[in-house]
C-alpha cells in the first residue's frame, strides 16, 4: 500500500472509509501511520463520527393507544432527498401502519416532496380504513400546509394527548 495520504484528501478519505469498514488488505501499515500522524487521526475520528451519524434512524416509532407516534431524532427538513423523508414512508409504508401521528415539532422547513410523501403515507393508512395526523407544526410549515390546503385533509395538534384521543373518536364515528 502507498502511505502517501497527504498528497491526494479523496485517496485519504476512502483508505480511512475501507478502514473503518473494515476493507483495507494492509491495516497494520495503516494504523501505524495514523497513530502518528495528527492529521490522519483527526480525519479518521471525524470519519468515524460521520459514519455512525449516517447510519442512525431519522425517525423513531412508539406506540401509544393503538397509534404509530412517529418523532425525528434531530432537528429535520423534509426536502427533496432527506434521509427523513424516507424514513417517514419507510415507518408508514414498511410497517404498514394505518393510524399515524406524525410529530412535526423538528421541522424547520416542507418542501413539495415532503408534502408529497405526508400525502402518500395518509393515502396508505386511508386505504386501510385509518388515518395520517400531523402534531405540532411550527408556523412555516403551517403556512406550506395551509397555501397548499392539505391542512384541510391532514388534520394538525398541537396536544398529543387530544391528538391520540382523536383517533378513538374517529373510530367511534
Amino acid at each position: 500500500m502507498n502511505l502517501d495520504l497527504h498528497r491526494d484528501a479523496v485517496t485519504r478519505d476512502e483508505t480511512i472509509v475501507r478502514y473503518l469498514r473494515r476493507r483495507l488488505p494492509d491495516a497494520g501499515e495503516f494504523e501505524s501511520h495514523y497513530l502518528t500522524c495528527d492529521d490522519c487521526f483527526e480525519e479518521l475520528g471525524a470519519t468515524r463520527l460521520l459514519i455512525e451519524a449516517l447510519s442512525l434512524p431519522a425517525v423513531a416509532s412508539s406506540r401509544e393507544a393503538g397509534v404509530a407516534v412517529l418523532r425525528f431524532l434531530a432537528p429535520a427538513q423534509l426536502l427533496r432527498d432527506s434521509v427523513e423523508l424516507q424514513a417517514v414512508l419507510d415507518a408508514v409504508r414498511l410497517q404498514n401502519e394505518s393510524r399515524v401521528l406524525i410529530d412535526l415539532s423538528t421541522v424547520s422547513r416542507i418542501d413539495s416532496a415532503g408534502l408529497g410523501v405526508l400525502m402518500n403515507c395518509y393515502c396508505h393508512a386511508r386505504r386501510s380504513s385509518g388515518s395520517v395526523k400531523l402534531l405540532k407544526p411550527n408556523a412555516p410549515v403551517k403556512k406550506v400546509l395551509a397555501i397548499t390546503k392539505l391542512d384541510s385533509v391532514l388534520e394538525t395538534f398541537d396536544d398529543e394527548s387530544a391528538a391520540i384521543s382523536s383517533f378513538a373518536e374517529q373510530a367511534n364515528s
